[in-house]
């Protein structure tokens, strides 16, 4: 794991997020209460930017969508199979840095991600958008 200088603590006061670029990821860095919480930036249902998202009670909140996640373990409150990926971070003489993964080392999740299992079938309908006659030539 190696730790990646992001911002000054003075620059990311409480209430308030950044996105992150590092790699060819972008992660969303909140100041929770006082805590620091970097997540993945992109939701899970249609890859909106949680970064813009609002804080309830420890949860991020999609800014399009509603879709919710844990900011401590990255859990889906709509899916329980779903699981985003969250970074550690830690705090050194008032810089803040957030842990990425070194090639050929662990990822930085808090658990593995969840996978909807094997057995599970299911079938999604299409939805079709509404037609109008009006339109149509």
């Amino acid at each position: 794991m190696k730790y990646v200088r992001v911002i000054k603590q003075e620059d990311l006061p409480v209430g308030k997020s950044i996105i992150v670029s590092a790699k060819d990821e972008e992660i969303a860095l909140f100041n929770y209460k006082g805590k620091y919480h970097a997540i993945a930036n992109k939701c899970l249902h249609k890859g909106s930017p949680l970064g813009e998202g609002r804080i309830e009670e420890g949860v991020v909140i999609c800014p399009n969508h509603e879709w919710r996640y844990d900011l401590r373990t990255g859990d889906c409150m709509q899916n329980p199979y779903m699981k985003t990926k969250i970074y550690p971070v830690k705090v050194h003489k008032g810089a803040i840095y957030i842990g990425l993964e070194v090639e050929g080392g662990n990822k930085p999740l808090g658990k593995t991600p969840s996978s909807l299992p094997s057995s599970l079938k299911f079938s999604v309908p299409v939805i079709q958008k509404p037609r109008n006659p009006d339109e149509e030539l």
